[in-house]
């Protein structure tokens, strides 16, 4: 069991390796921080501001058109969030790189221990198979933009359509005239096209960074957990150094939630907030047409399960550690400590320490409450939209 949660563990953290390579974050300490790597998040984010103004002339233009304004409008929200979630990579560049360094540091040392390999390394493997199944929506999702229209022009060439009907990937409207097949539209399906990739590893990338750090961080709880239990068992100058040690991974912990709550808290409050309307757009949609093609339902289902699967892990993960966190106090105060002069201000100290919960903005607490109001939100506004469907 624990070996094959140690293989787990490796391809978990050789896939996180590559998607901070791909934000061009540093992979560890002793990495270059070159102006190429710095570079990579604003060459993706400017990807996106061509079809941005496309997306925004094709709102304006079906503006009184439902379907075609939630259509629309869940891309353009879509491309607003990748942009938010690199800004806030960019800006705390260095307490990313910082929380790769504690927290990676310290799960190894954990790890190198016999005793606590076991309770550090659980649900590695339910982590991992998360972060691929978002990870393949999102990809699966995203590429279906480029896919489609591709494959409908070569199915038009080979059945010798005339003329073809050329598509961009998004719905956009431009300001200037693309003569069909002509160069210049050869160049805005290639700027469509890369800012799909952008969107792919941007989304991808930042939120399986949050999971991982969560993850990494519940390891440490439980580690200090196994340690509080067992401390009594040994000799007191063992046990006050035990002790000692315990407090402060607690208060890195504290200090590592702190940032990664700074870092994402913007991105989170986003997320949660416009989840909602995208997934009530793409039910919307779907209820709007009277024929499907399998195209779109793959493209549909795929883009639903991504933006469904963020939200879900944010809160799940975000609950798990709070939930670690508490189990961790309940074993500080369950240890042998009552009496003992030498612990009892130590573990009082971590007792007085507030358990760790993620604050989306100071706004509210990330947790599967959270994740149900989403999904409340989602049928809200879909039957607002229903109403106003008919009405029109």
């Amino acid at each position: 069991m624990t070996q094959d949660s140690i293989s787990s563990y490796i391809e978990y953290e050789n896939f996180i390796k590559l998607i901070l390579t791909m934000l061009g974050l540093k992979t560890s300490p002793n990495d270059p921080n070159t102006l190429l790597q710095r570079s990579i998040l604003y060459f993706q984010m400017s990807m996106s501001v061509i079809p941005m103004i496309g997306i925004f002339n094709f709102l304006k233009k079906y503006i009184t058109n439902v379907f075609y304004l939630t259509r629309g409008l869940s891309i353009l929200v879509s491309f607003i969030t990748i942009i938010l979630k690199g800004v806030c990579i960019i800006v705390y560049r260095e307490d990313v790189n910082e929380l790769n360094e504690i927290l990676g540091s310290n799960y190894q040392k954990f790890l190198s221990n016999k005793k606590l390999k076991k309770p550090v390394l659980k649900q590695v493997t339910t982590f991992r198979r998360l972060s691929y199944t978002m990870s393949i929506f999102v990809a699966i999702s995203c590429l279906s933009y480029i896919i489609i229209p591709a494959l409908g022009m070569i199915s038009q060439a080979i059945n010798g359509v005339k003329p073809i009907k050329y598509m961009l990937p998004f719905p956009t409207i431009y300001g200037w005239s693309i003569p069909p097949n002509s160069f210049r539209f050869k160049l805005h399906f290639l700027n469509e096209s890369l800012t799909v990739l952008s969107v792919i590893c941007i989304t991808v990338g930042v939120d399986n960074i949050y999971t991982h750090y969560i993850f990494q961080m519940i390891g440490l709880l439980r580690a200090i957990s196994q340690r509080m239990i067992g401390f009594d068992e040994k000799s007191k100058e063992l046990s006050a150094v035990v002790v000692r040690e315990c407090m402060n991974y607690y208060e890195t912990l504290i200090y590592c939630k702190n940032k990664l709550q700074r870092i994402y808290s913007p991105v989170i409050l986003w997320t949660m907030s416009t989840n909602a309307i995208i997934l009530c757009a793409v039910i919307f949609q779907l209820s709007q047409m009277t024929s499907i093609s399998v195209s779109r339902i793959i493209l549909f289902s795929t883009y639903a399960g991504a933006k469904f699967s963020q939200v879900f892990i944010y809160a799940w993960v975000s609950t798990l550690l709070t939930a670690e966190s508490d189990k961790c106090r309940d074993a500080m105060y369950a240890a042998n400590w009552v009496g003992d002069k030498p612990f009892m201000h130590s573990v009082i100290i971590m007792l007085s320490q507030q358990p760790l919960i993620l604050q989306a903005c100071s706004f509210t607490a990330v947790s599967m409450d959270v994740f149900m109001s989403v999904l409340n939100t989602t049928i809200s506004y879909f039957l607002l939209l229903n109403t106003f469907a008919e009405q029109s």
